[in-house]
């Protein structure tokens, strides 16, 4: 098995018992179910990335990379609407952050991302081109907001429990977000950099549902 194979495998793996603890608690509401929408990009990421970077499906490398890239795009609007559920309670009349996922799905089918791949004993390395980090920025924007906006939420609160488990996704988004804006860098893509702060995000939100009630 090749070793870059090994983060995003660990990575789609440590995502199925977090999964698996969503799908038996009860009751469900509206918090549960954006749970559920980022869980299900998130673990598919990694797989994707597994098979990616596997000696398996050698003719298909391309199409994967572009699955990849709306999927990641996926994450990081499941998110917003995830985090957003903790420090606004409001339901979203026009969720106007899937114009985003839009964008990444139709530079990706124009053919415009990825713009360049190159494969070698080294690893793999990808030039996505302008288009897409302007869409990518806008996601990352997104997240900036919404860590902004749970500091404020955390400061306000006064029940410790909710104070925890604010400051666990406050610590999950902003390592996913710094080790997936190392992937867009010169050469950054032939390590599963981003994928390390996939990790890491699933180990913190298990944490949290265990050990701080997350899903209550």
């Amino acid at each position: 098995m090749n070793t870059h194979v090994l983060v995003p495998l660990i990575a789609a793996i440590v995502y199925i018992p977090l999964l698996i603890s969503l799908l038996i608690h009860r009751p469900w509401g509206r918090k549960q179910w954006l749970f559920l929408l980022f869980l299900i990009p998130a673990f598919l990421w990694s797989l994707l990335d597994v098979l990616f970077r596997s000696d398996f499906l050698m003719q298909d490398k391309l199409l994967l990379v572009r699955l990849g890239i709306c999927v990641a795009a996926w994450i990081g609007v499941q998110y917003h609407y995830l985090l957003r559920s903790f420090y606004r309670s409001q339901r979203i009349r026009v969720p106007l952050a899937y114009a985003l996922l839009v964008g990444v799905i139709a530079v990706t089918a124009l053919g415009y991302v990825p713009q360049a791949m190159e494969m070698s004993a080294e690893g793999i390395n990808i030039s996505y081109g302008t288009p897409i980090l302007f869409v990518v920025s806008g996601v990352f924007a997104l997240g900036g907001r919404d860590i902004y906006l749970l500091a404020r939420r955390r400061r306000v609160l006064a029940d410790p429990a909710e104070r925890n488990q604010i400051a666990y996704l406050f610590v999950g988004v902003i390592a996913l977000i710094a080790f997936v804006s190392v992937s867009f860098v010169p050469s950054g893509g032939k390590y599963p950099v981003g994928h390390v702060g996939n990790l890491l995000n699933a180990g913190i939100l298990t944490y949290a549902v265990v050990a701080h009630r997350l899903l209550d």
